[in-house]
């Protein structure tokens, strides 16, 4: 019994990895070509993509994008 549990909770954890990295990969190439269009450089990209990947920049992003499709 106890190596069932042991076996699913590893499983789970694999799988929600997994997840986490598609998530953050995708997350990653988005704020990318926004700082290319922005055409940020040194300092700003820096300040740019630490704030886009934090979720902050992509949140703010997400609310505007829902209000302009209504």
């Amino acid at each position: 019994m106890k190596k069932l549990i042991v076996l699913a909770s590893l499983g789970l954890m694999l799988f929600s990895h997994a997840t986490f990295a598609g998530t953050q990969q995708e997350r990653m190439k988005a704020c990318n070509k926004e700082a290319k269009e922005k055409s940020l450089k040194g300092d700003e990209r820096k300040a740019f993509m630490k704030t886009c990947l934090s979720g902050k920049e992509t949140a703010a992003a997400d609310k505007t994008a829902a209000k302009s499709k209504k």
